[in-house]
This record gives C-alpha cells, structure tokens and sequence, in this order.
C-alpha cells in the first residue's frame, strides 16, 4: 500500500495495489482513523483482486467511522463493493483510469 498525504491541504490521498485482503482492509481503516484530513481520497484501482473478507471487513471499519468527521472518497472499486459503499453513504468516484482489477478492456 502507498500512501501519500497532501501537506497542510486537508486533503489527503492514498492509493492501493496488490491483493485487497483483511489485512490490507485494516491497514485502511487504522490509516483513516489517524488521519486528520477533512477529505481522504482512496484509490483501488491499482488493486489486482478484493477479495470477499477484505470487503467485509472494509465495511465493518468504515461503517464504525461514519461521523468521524472526514469525507471518505473511493475510486476503482468494482460493482459489488460500490453498492455496500453507497449503503454506508460512502461517495464513489470514476477510476482516473482502467481499473486493474477489470476483467475487459478499456
């Protein structure tokens, strides 16, 4: 996982790659969790597979921040996750690019 945060912004970015498993899931949700941006953009669409107890636990976590006070924005995610986002009142954005994960072409 790379994380970059932008320097005094209120914005903070992180970006995602390889296996989006529980582990990783938690790795996430700690970093939300101490971050102090107003909006914190993550980007999934470096991410090769999600599989299904990441995406669980991703949901568990974030639905525990809701009123944390950042605004949580997600890109790159595939369908199945974007429904349990948009449940939890996440936003989700278009992938700035081709998502990895994606089983077609551009």
């Amino acid at each position: 996982m790379a994380m970059a945060t932008g320097s005094g912004s209120g914005k903070a970015r992180i970006h995602l790659s390889g296996v989006f498993d529980g582990s990783r899931a938690m790795e996430l949700a700690n970093w939300l969790r101490r971050e102090r941006a107003a909006e914190i953009s993550v980007d999934f669409s470096d991410v090769d597979r999600f599989e299904a107890f990441g995406v669980d636990v991703l949901f568990r976590e974030l639905a525990g921040l809701r009123g944390a006070g950042a605004t949580v924005r997600c890109s790159g995610i595939p369908p199945c996750v974007t429904e349990g986002l948009d449940a939890l009142g996440i936003a989700v954005m278009p992938s700035p690019r081709h998502p990895r994960w994606a089983p077609w072409a551009p």
